[in-house]
């Protein structure tokens, strides 16, 4: 089962990166295995994938959040 799943749209920024072709080509094959359109629903959802995993990042946003509290 593939763990990026298409999306309905929502809001958007634009960006430009640059990847190396390697990279890319795998996204493009996992975007076309998985049924997803769009790449930047890839990114998109890779990207919350790694804020909702990364310890070290939870822990900063608790931190910063219970000091925005304590403000």
């Amino acid at each position: 089962m593939p763990i990026i799943r298409p999306v309905e749209q929502q809001r958007k920024e634009t960006c430009r990166i640059k990847l190396d072709a390697g990279i890319m080509d795998k996204v493009r094959q996992y975007c076309e295995w998985a049924g997803v359109t769009k790449i930047d629903e890839f990114f998109q959802q890779a990207a919350d994938f790694v804020f909702s995993k990364d310890k070290g990042w939870l822990a900063h946003e608790t931190e910063k959040c219970t000091v925005e509290e304590g403000e």
